[in-house]
């Protein structure tokens, strides 16, 4: 089991990295108080699942899991910020509302993952991210048993002002056992020029403009998001999309034409993870396809691709 100094070492780095995937997906600069650690049972983990309903977790490959609590109501407040830019709060999560908290849970996770990777210089992977607004049934089993438990308040700008449970599996202390984390982890890097603002937790949130699409700096980014720059993501064109009987794709050879169902001048879709998050025109450079990005899709279309 964790001791209590190196617990809390461990949870800061991997809420810093939630909280800077977050600053960066929605544009705002959000804020955590110090974590309160303690040990948690199978049975304190299942009473954490009630008090926290919602929950998105992970598994680690090498064994174990990690996993993030919400009231319900904060993680309602969440999806509407999410999908409307205004946090509503209500009592229930529809599908709506878990398909955005997934789109955001996956790079959340996945920063945290990245930062304990960075500070510790240890192989962390994440894997089977999955989110439910009704308590985790599984996660003692994803805890594999006991986990230590990190409680802390966060804001998350405007209107979510709450507490929530990080869960991390005992198995990640065997992976860092020995190991100091360096200082600050990848915070240490020198920052570009940036606004650095003190959140309510007294420390310090360092936000970095990046250029955006028409080479403007009015995107807020946290100066430390190379953390996560280098994870690779597939990219996909897509021309267009049909059904076809088996009977059809059966009778296909060379030579062979079929309708795609999308116009000549129509932009074609790209796709991330299989999420599409842009169209373009098809272009050529250099003797190659290449393509032109005309539009980014919504928030609201982005959830809507995820059905």
């Amino acid at each position: 089991m964790l001791n209590e100094a190196a617990a809390v070492q461990m949870a800061q780095g991997f809420l810093k990295g939630v909280f800077d995937v977050i600053d960066a997906m929605l544009g705002v600069t959000s804020s955590h108080g110090e974590p309160e650690i303690r040990a948690a049972s199978p049975d304190e983990l299942a009473k954490l699942s009630q008090q926290f309903p919602f929950a998105a977790h992970a598994k680690i490959k090498s064994g174990g899991g990690v996993a993030l609590l919400l009231t319900t109501q904060d993680a309602a407040r969440l999806a509407s910020l999410v999908l409307s830019g205004a946090a509503e709060a209500k009592d229930t999560l529809n599908n709506d509302d878990l398909g955005s908290l997934k789109e955001i849970a996956d790079p959340c996770l996945g920063g945290g993952v990245s930062n304990l990777k960075e500070r510790y210089g240890v192989d962390v992977e994440m894997t089977d991210l999955q989110v439910t607004g009704a308590g985790a049934a599984d996660l003692v089993a994803r805890m594999e048993g006991s986990a230590t438990v990190a409680l802390f308040p966060y804001a998350i700008p405007p209107g979510i002002d709450g507490r929530a449970a990080l869960l991390l599996s005992d198995s990640l202390e065997r992976l860092t056992r020995g190991v100091s984390a360096g200082p600050g982890g990848a915070a240490s890097a020198a920052p570009s020029p940036s606004n650095t603002q003190v959140t309510p937790s007294g420390q310090e949130n360092t936000m970095t403009n990046l250029p955006n699409a028409a080479g403007k700096s009015d995107i807020p980014m946290p100066s430390n998001m190379d953390m996560i720059l280098d994870i690779r993501l597939m990219a996909t064109a897509r021309l267009g999309r049909i059904e076809m009987p088996i009977a059809d794709i059966l009778a296909l050879g060379p030579g062979s034409i079929f309708e795609v169902g999308r116009a000549v001048d129509e932009p074609i879709d790209l796709l991330v993870n299989d999420k599409l998050i842009a169209r373009g025109d098809v272009v050529v450079v250099d003797e190659k396809f290449g393509i032109r990005i005309t539009e980014i899709v919504s928030t609201r279309e982005r959830i809507e691709s995820l059905r």
